[in-house]
């Protein structure tokens, strides 16, 4: 990755705690693509819900001009279909505007299209889906200079290196978010995650923990804090790999790293089921935490604890049907292909057709990555 793509990556993660900072964040992505403008829309997939666009520079203080208002008022809605089209696409796959559907004539002389390169210059386009859950629509539009007049295989090549880590950020956001408008204080709200939350520098050193993490570190089942306040596991292994996911990942959110998410699961002396670790990259530039602050964010969920998964929400949207969802209870609680059979009074055959049904339903292939969606989708934000 060149240089100004680990800026990039830097100031990305930043836009997690401080979502006013898009706009140097998507100013560094479309340095490191070398585009013109990028708009990001995020949208939520329910009735009513608004769109959200945020912009870089070029566009931003294009909408804030007499044309701008223009735009935004009558030609913007030309767009939709653009966005209908990534919907349709799988994530993390950059779409030239040209296999959209439309020939290069018949967008060029769409008037929205037309009015953006004559007041931006941008004209060729780079459309790409983010996330692929039934709840949220995530999708980025990356704008190429009239010089250009095609998109560099280049420009699209640094594009996928940079998606997982938009992604990852957009979603990290997302618990911050739901955590501002409900309880106002970032760091007391943590307490409201009914999962374990943890914050680490990168040296691993523990500077922030929810009261689900202090009770988890408590019970001494697999993983706990070291007499320096630092995340060791009951395996000597297990204790190297979470110390070195943190680094890579806490230099990720520096920008110095490539690494936008880690997952690890950690086995139980008590025989419960294991832990699920889920590190992301964090960045705190203004201070709500710690005033620059870079490095991981740590979700310890404990399978044995599921209150807080919002199955039956979870169901309506993915469409499970009652057996199903019934089904979608006992994987989350962890019981086996053949509890899971005994509890509904059915075969293990069928027991083992109505899980892969549900994994296949929500697009998971493993009952880990099952429960990671649940929380992802419904943030668990009591």
């Amino acid at each position: 990755m060149p240089e100004q793509g680990y800026r990039a990556l830097e100031l990305i993660y930043g836009t997690a705690v401080n979502p006013g900072s898009w706009r140097r964040a998507l100013d560094a992505v479309a340095t490191t693509v070398e585009s013109k403008a990028i708009a990001l829309v995020i949208r939520g997939k329910k009735a009513g819900a608004p769109d959200i666009t945020l912009m870089s520079s070029v566009y931003l203080d294009f909408s804030r001009t007499p044309s701008g208002w223009y735009y935004g008022a009558w030609l913007s809605s030309l767009q939709k279909q653009d966005w209908d089209f990534l919907q349709t696409q799988a994530p993390h796959h950059p779409i030239p505007d040209l296999k959209m559907g439309l020939s290069a004539e018949a967008l060029d002389a769409r008037k929205d299209y037309a009015f953006l390169r004559k007041r931006t210059d941008v004209a060729r386009r780079l459309g790409v889906r983010l996330n692929a859950d039934s709840v949220w629509f995530d999708a980025m539009s990356i704008g190429f200079a009239r010089e250009r007049h095609k998109i560099p295989d280049s420009a699209t090549e640094k594009t996928r290196i940079l998606l997982p880590h938009l992604t990852k950020s957009i979603e990290i956001g997302r618990v911050f978010t739901l955590l501002r408008a409900r309880y106002k204080a970032t760091l007391a709200a943590l307490n409201k995650v009914q999962a374990g939350v943890v914050i680490a520098l990168p040296d691993g050193h523990v500077i922030v923990k929810n009261d689900e993490a202090e009770r988890i570190l408590g019970s001494n089942d697999g993983i706990k804090l070291s007499g320096d306040g630092k995340l060791i596991s009951s395996n000597p292994d297990t204790t190297e790999k979470i110390n070195a996911y943190i680094l890579d990942i806490g230099s990720t959110a520096k920008g110095q790293a490539n690494r936008h998410e880690s997952l690890i699961s950690i086995t139980r002396p008590s025989g419960l089921t294991a832990f699920l670790l889920d590190i992301g990259p964090i960045s705190d530039s203004k201070g709500e935490l710690e005033q620059g602050l870079a490095g991981a964010m740590i979700t310890i969920i404990d399978p044995e604890r599921i209150p807080y998964l919002r199955l039956e929400r979870f169901a309506e949207l993915y469409k499970l049907t009652p057996a199903e969802t019934d089904v979608c209870r006992w994987i989350a609680d962890g019981a086996s292909i053949a509890e899971i059979a005994e509890r509904r009074g059915t075969s293990p055959t069928t027991a083992k057709n109505q899980v892969s049904m549900v994994l296949s339903k929500a697009g998971v292939s493993s009952r880990i990555e099952f429960i990671r969606l649940i929380l992802r989708v419904l943030p668990p934000v009591g």
